[in-house]
């Protein structure tokens, strides 16, 4: 699991560090360095997969360093991982060439990732499958393989703690199915693959996803990812694998499009992903995910000491005699009744905010 992490001349951090835990969750002010975060997670596993920590659509790495360093600073991520952290160190010569160091480390070293954007795929008639493909280990970054991964993972058994008291079955197949029932009650979904087309399509109560609620199509990767990833799987070899490496969730916004009842079960349901061991990092601006979460821990079936709030802002400050600003995270604890010991402004006050404007007279 990783337990830190620390950035420098990164985007908006130009010497920041941060403690993680089995559920961390992100929140605060948009453009504040919460994705930022869990961009520099991403760039560190792709490194230590293919060398290479360039992600797609995000620029040369040049456009990573923080905007105060000067041209010869380099960027510095490093994840702590207990008794091996890893360290990605990039240089830039003297014409702003990126120069990184290889990753010696064992690929064992860092955790399986399983990374859902907040940009997911909308209602699709169809959505990929690849019969080629030997491995499978998540949904896509914008949920496009769930049906597939689905279709590969139906039988396998779930941890009990995910369980859905009205699931039919221990299935990874039959549980989806009753989440799902949580956010839009009365739902039936099924799936299937066309081999020949290296395709899959759903139907959500016998309809084509277009014609049903937009909210389901975005919210089935989250439940799956959470599902899934916290299974037996029947690969055994795929299952030694995830063991081996550990799961690690980045979850961005998974309360995109759900009524806030949903968003409350989602936070209980990415908790008890949590209470299984694997470690879930999540994005949210909604007060109902973070509720959800809340509840979990008072309910006890996430402790307090394994969940890890942080709220990002910005701050001004002068260096140099230039204007500058930087990332900064207040991080309230939470307490076994699900309490915070303190809340930052700007921290879900919006609601009494309005409130209180509303009771004002005119």
């Amino acid at each position: 699991m990783i337990e830190k992490i620390k950035l420098s001349n990164f985007k908006s951090f130009s010497d920041f560090q941060i403690p993680l835990s089995n559920l961390t969750l992100l929140s605060g002010l948009n453009n504040s360095g919460k994705s930022s975060l869990i961009q520099a997670v991403r760039m560190v596993s792709n490194w230590s997969q293919t060398g290479d920590p360039t992600l797609p659509e995000h620029g040369s790495l040049e456009e990573m360093r923080n905007i105060n360093a000067s041209k010869k600073a380099s960027i510095d991520i490093t994840i702590e991982i207990p008794g091996k952290p890893v360290h990605m160190k990039i240089n830039f010569s003297d014409n702003n060439k990126p120069i990184i160091e290889p990753f010696n480390e064992s690929l064992d070293t860092f955790p399986l990732i399983c990374y859902l954007s907040a940009e997911r795929w909308g209602p699709r008639v169809y959505l990929p499958a690849y019969k080629y493909m030997k491995e499978l280990f998540h949904v896509g970054e914008h949920g496009e393989y769930v049906v597939d991964f689905l279709a590969r993972h139906e039988l396998d058994i779930i941890n009990s703690k995910l369980k859905h008291p009205k699931a039919e079955g221990d299935t990874l197949e039959w549980n989806v199915r009753a989440w799902l029932t949580e956010v839009a009650p009365g739902v039936d979904f099924r799936h299937s693959i066309e081999q020949k087309r290296d395709s899959s399509y759903a139907t959500i109560n016998g309809f084509r996803p277009p014609n049903t609620g937009f909210g389901l199509s975005y919210t089935l990767p989250v439940i799956v990812s959470l599902l899934g990833m916290t299974s037996d799987w029947n690969n055994k070899d795929d299952e030694q694998k995830k063991k081996k490496r550990g799961v690690l969730i980045l979850l961005e916004n998974p309360e995109a499009h759900l009524h806030p009842k949903g968003q409350t079960v989602i936070g209980e349901l990415i908790a008890k992903a949590a209470s299984t061991g694997i470690q879930i990092i999540v994005e949210t601006h909604s007060e109902h995910v973070i509720d959800g979460i809340r509840l979990a821990v008072k309910n006890e079936i996430l402790s307090n000491e394994k969940t890890v709030f942080h709220y990002f802002k910005t701050q001004r400050i002068i260096k140099d005699k230039i204007s500058q600003y930087e990332t900064v995270v207040e991080t309230p604890k939470i307490h076994q009744n699900g309490r915070l010991d303190f809340w930052p402004e700007g921290f879900f006050d919006q609601m009494l905010i309005n409130r209180a404007k509303l009771a004002g007279r005119r």
